[in-house]
């Protein structure tokens, strides 16, 4: 039986997909492609994202709680370092960073809260099951 912090779980996982996959692309863009405010293209800096970033796809992948946690401090220093970016340099590349930033903490934040709760409710339905069936021996 599905509860609603099922739906409401995998509602929020496919955000935090959409917004970590986004955000990668979006790196790429600013730092490498197209880099804004007279800039040079910069692989380095793009390398720091990467190795930032990538070692949560396995949390992400796994639906690791605890992992989700661990990101959104990773993306508080982001949240920092853009928005300063986006206030010195406003282009639609830094916007839209800072909100994708946004969307992801807020995502992974809610799918933390939601797959918990999700996961205690599996735990005390299956503790009901079995109390159930040792009653009924």
């Amino acid at each position: 039986m599905q509860n609603k912090y099922t739906v409401l779980a995998r509602r929020a996982r496919i955000t935090v997909w959409f917004s970590y996959v986004a955000l990668l692309v979006v790196f790429t863009l600013v730092t490498v492609v197209a880099p804004s405010c007279n800039r040079d293209p910069n692989p380095v800096i793009w390398c720091i994202h990467l190795l930032l970033l990538l070692p949560f796809l396995p949390a992400i992948i796994k639906q690791d709680v605890r992992g989700h946690a661990w990101l959104t401090f990773v993306l508080l220093g982001f949240f920092m370092a853009s928005v300063s970016t986006a206030f010195a340099c406003t282009s639609w590349l830094t916007l839209l960073e800072v909100s994708l930033i946004s969307s992801l903490f807020i995502a992974a934040l809610l799918f933390i809260r939601w797959r918990s709760r999700e996961l205690k409710a599996d735990i005390a339905a299956s503790a009901v099951d079995f109390e159930e069936s040792q009653n009924a021996d």
